[in-house]
């Protein structure tokens, strides 16, 4: 237990940094919480800036799990790869949606959440994505794309992982839902924003 406490705590502290800022200051010499909806994350940041300043905070969002997740498989290795990887992924999730530095409001922590299920288990996540991906076309919103590719990562996650990991996908699930859960309302009363991949599948489908 000290040693998953103690992934949890360097994914936190590293999760916590969030590379949206970085790239917001630099870029525009704002903070990204001041910009568009104020979500600091790569959709947000995209929206606003234009794809280089998405995919470079796509970049860091990936960095900030990967690197403290090789550093403490190195440093832990009685864990094994899998729940080094889920743990301190955990952390960085947690640090991602709730920095101790704006008063726990942060992102979403989709990159983080996808880093991590890729890493523990690449062709489950792979799985993931492709539900993922297919729900953004489908229902043409992000959120719920969200949602349902960790959902269905979770229901696999007990037949292919050990407990602990399945636990933690367990939790991306809940983490997911909570900080999604303003979006997901949005649908219903139509102030949550359809995405473009959508938009641009269908009026391609429909022109043909």
């Amino acid at each position: 237990m000290v040693a998953r406490l103690a992934c949890l705590s360097v994914g936190y502290l590293c999760g916590s940094m969030l590379t949206a800022e970085v790239v917001t200051r630099r870029v525009a010499g704002r903070s990204v919480f001041e910009m568009g909806d104020g979500n600091p994350g790569m959709a947000n940041v995209g929206h606003e800036l234009g794809m280089p300043a998405a995919l470079a905070c796509l970049a860091g969002d990936i960095l900030k799990t990967l690197v403290p997740v090789l550093i403490m498989s190195r440093m832990l290795p009685q864990l094994g790869w899998q729940a080094s990887t889920a743990w301190t992924g955990l952390g960085a999730t947690v640090g991602h949606i709730y920095p101790f530095w704006h008063d726990l409001r942060g992102g979403k922590g989709v990159a983080t959440i996808a880093s991590t299920v890729v890493l523990m288990k690449p062709a489950l996540g792979a799985l993931a994505g492709v539900v993922g991906v297919v729900t953004i076309i489908c229902s043409g919103y992000l959120s719920v794309a969200a949602v349902a590719a960790i959902c269905a990562y979770a229901l696999a996650a007990p037949f292919v992982l050990p407990w602990d990991c399945a636990a933690v996908s367990i939790a991306f699930v809940v983490l997911t839902c909570v900080a999604h859960g303003s979006k997901l309302r949005g649908i219903r009363t139509g102030t949550t924003h359809r995405a473009s991949l959508s938009t641009r599948f269908w009026a391609r489908v429909r022109g043909r």
